[in-house]
């Protein structure tokens, strides 16, 4: 389960919501959630073949969503994008409940740079234009997705509204920086860790540490590479590119990073990085509001809300999007202020907390509900 969706459902039920969710994630994974107790929970079980899965799953939602509508009358049905929205949308429009679809990204865009298949880019045209078009709401996370959807499938501006991601301060609390670096086995203070954390895409950025990291070791030697996040075929191919450049030995890839780890590993850092390549959706990271939570300095891409918060706030520094050389002298920049950087991290977890907790933000989500006269129940 995405750990964003996770955070939703828990800060909903923090606030009194009666949530029901319908899902295809393993007992197992459910049995790991805070909120498990505190929210319905229908379990669709499925063929363990990866397009049989989808199909059973979207072939299950038709069959038990209606009846659970039809007996619990739920005021809303908020879901992000994907493929079973179809359903979703289908039946919200039959029985008359608002459906909302959330929208984190652009996914044409994310899918060229996978390198997918044309006619899965169609595909996905079609489907998002069936479903975009036929949502009560649309709720996209950046300016940028709202701009783009609205033009790319015709939809009026006032039916998307912006509300930016958040970040979990319960789950992101600072950890003594020691602490952290003997759990993960790193030296407690002969390193400088330049950490990210986060999924290992082709846009993720992380090819731009391994880029620049021959410029960064030449002026600061006691330097490290700190990342975390597991996806393969990416995770192999970062480390034959670090080895391919001798750079292995400065690189620590930990693989995937346990939600209950998180916030230990990011306390790990001496200052962390979103390197994002530039995409037309714009960002709006979790990593960044995590990383700031956790009350480490960032280094991010001028680009969209990362570059925005970082020089609104002084949180940290920017770097030009794409560019190895300008990420590099950024870092070292960064590093040898110890001054500045102490600065920043006395104000990152307060700023969070203020404007960028999920627990603000699942409040702006239900001001927008009742914007849209939506839901009449909403609090």
């Amino acid at each position: 389960m995405p750990i964003h969706v996770s955070d939703v459902i828990e800060e909903f039920a923090r606030q009194g919501d009666e949530v029901h969710l319908f899902t295809s994630v393993k007992g197992s994974v459910l049995e790991t959630c805070p909120w498990r107790n505190r929210v319905k929970i229908t379990n669709l079980a499925l063929i363990k073949v990866s397009w049989l899965n989808r199909l059973g799953y979207c072939l299950l939602l038709l069959m038990l969503l209606p009846i659970y509508c039809l007996l619990e009358k739920p005021a809303i049905i908020y879901e992000r994008a994907s493929i079973s929205g179809l359903v979703t949308v289908l039946v919200s429009r039959f029985l008359g409940i608002p459906y909302v679809c959330e929208i984190n990204g652009i996914l044409i865009e994310e899918l060229s740079l996978g390198q997918q298949a044309r006619w899965r880019m169609a595909a996905t045209r079609i489907w998002e234009s069936m479903l975009y078009t036929h949502s009560s709401l649309l709720i996209a996370v950046t300016s940028g997705i709202k701009n783009w959807v609205s033009h790319a499938y015709r939809i009026s501006p006032g039916k998307i509204e912006v509300v930016t991601n958040g970040t979990n301060v319960h789950r992101f609390r600072p950890v003594e920086q020691k602490t952290a670096r003997e759990h993960f086995g790193l030296p407690p203070e002969s390193k400088l860790y330049v950490g990210y954390l986060g999924t290992l895409t082709p846009w993720c950025g992380v090819e731009l540490l391994i880029e620049c990291a021959s410029f960064v070791l030449t002026h600061l030697p006691r330097v490290e590479f700190l990342i975390g996040g597991g996806q393969e075929p990416y995770l192999s191919e970062f480390k034959r590119r670090a080895k391919s450049k001798g750079l292995h030995r400065h690189f620590v890839f930990v693989g995937s990073v346990p939600w209950e780890e998180a916030a230990l590993f990011i306390s790990a850092f001496d200052i962390a990085v979103i390197s994002i390549l530039p995409l037309r959706s714009g960002a709006s990271p979790q990593k960044l509001f995590s990383y700031l939570a956790c009350k480490r300095p960032v280094i991010g891409s001028d680009m969209g809300m990362t570059g925005e918060i970082l020089k609104r706030y002084d949180l940290g520094l920017t770097f030009t999007p794409g560019s190895a050389a300008s990420l590099g002298e950024k870092i070292v920049e960064l590093l040898n202020d110890t001054q500045r950087r102490a600065a920043m991290v006395e104000r990152a977890r307060q700023i969070v907390l203020d404007n960028f907790s999920w627990a603000v933000k699942v409040k702006q989500l239900k001001d927008t509900f009742k914007k849209h006269a939506l839901m009449d129940r909403c609090r």
